[in-house]
């Protein structure tokens, strides 16, 4: 009927296939012979069955509630995509828009692009969605809800960091000049006792680690402990039955084996505040930054919903 039943991200699909029975074998039964053992595979399980492995089903929320009402949906509760309602259709000039829409060029509102993981720099010629990761800017869609015709959009972390972004001059320096020193003193103990994944970690111990973390992504370090790049949930969206076997690999043949882009994560250091993060995160398109020392090794990672969290 069209009702609206929960929002998927890639972190509960990773979680469901990382802990799936039987995974372990087919990983191996394709590393040993090169191909798929033709047997059922987690692939293969129905949207319905991932929905009811979820433990909490995500939130809505009304156009008119409040900003803070929505920044503790992705704070709190640790949403990454808001579901709004009650929303006016979009018209061509944005005249029934939210202001945090009106800010969005049009053309990006259209195509919908986000960013889930990693970075990429934008480039004029392919400013939007170039990485595909879902939508970005509040995407309208019509909707049947009660019967009636409706139009609903999608929120995500970084649509509310580009609107803070927008109003930074209503914030003061004191808030824009809090330094990631002060910031780490806020931060989550998952966030500054990281997990760290070697470049010799088969990929499917640094997804396991991703999901017994809760984390969204983990530092990949060399021999020395410096950080290379980054391993996040988003990195299973290219998995197919044929390639499960990958898993089985170091995690940089993985991302090499699926085509993956190594992107250069986005590094911060002790000194610097706030408001460098924010402008680094949207210039670099990034969902997280990385908190090095002078030897390149990560000391903490802070992601969108950690920045939102410093306003409230």
């Amino acid at each position: 009927d069209g009702a609206f039943v929960d929002i998927l991200s890639v972190y509960d699909l990773r979680d469901y296939i990382v802990n799936s029975p039987g995974l372990d074998d087919e990983v191996a039964f394709q590393l040993l012979s090169s191909h798929a053992s033709g047997k059922p595979t987690v692939l293969q399980t129905t949207v319905a069955q991932v929905v009811g492995s979820r433990k909490h089903a995500s939130q809505e929320i009304d156009a008119q509630a409040s900003l803070e009402s929505l920044m503790r949906l992705f704070t709190v509760r640790g949403q990454h995509r808001v579901l709004v309602t009650g929303m006016t259709r979009l018209e061509d000039d944005g005249a029934h828009l939210p202001e945090a829409a009106q800010q969005v060029p049009k053309s990006q509102r259209e195509r919908g692009g986000s960013v889930d993981s990693g970075c990429s720099s934008l480039s004029s010629s392919n400013e939007h969605d170039h990485d595909g990761y879902g939508y970005h800017g509040a995407e309208q869609h019509a909707a049947t809800e009660n019967g009636s015709n409706g139009s609903v959009c999608g929120l995500t972390q970084y649509d509310v960091l580009r609107f803070i972004q927008h109003h930074n001059h209503e914030l003061g320096h004191r808030i824009l000049d809090t330094s990631v020193t002060d910031i780490m003193k806020e931060l989550p103990q998952q966030h500054l006792s990281l997990s760290k994944i070697t470049v010799r970690d088969p990929a499917l111990h640094a997804l396991r680690q991703l999901a017994a973390a809760h984390a969204s992504a983990l530092p990949v370090v060399d021999y020395d402990g410096k950080l290379i790049t980054e391993v996040a949930g988003t990195s299973m969206r290219s998995l197919t039955m044929q390639t499960l076997g990958l898993l089985g690999k170091p995690v940089l043949a993985y991302m090499f084996g699926l085509r993956m882009p190594m992107d250069d994560p986005y590094i911060v250091h002790p000194t610097f505040n706030i408001s460098q993060i924010m402008s680094g995160l949207l210039r670099m398109n990034c969902r997280r930054a990385w908190v090095v020392d002078s030897d390149q090794r990560p000391l903490a990672v802070i992601s969108l919903a950690d920045v939102l969290g410093h306003f409230l």
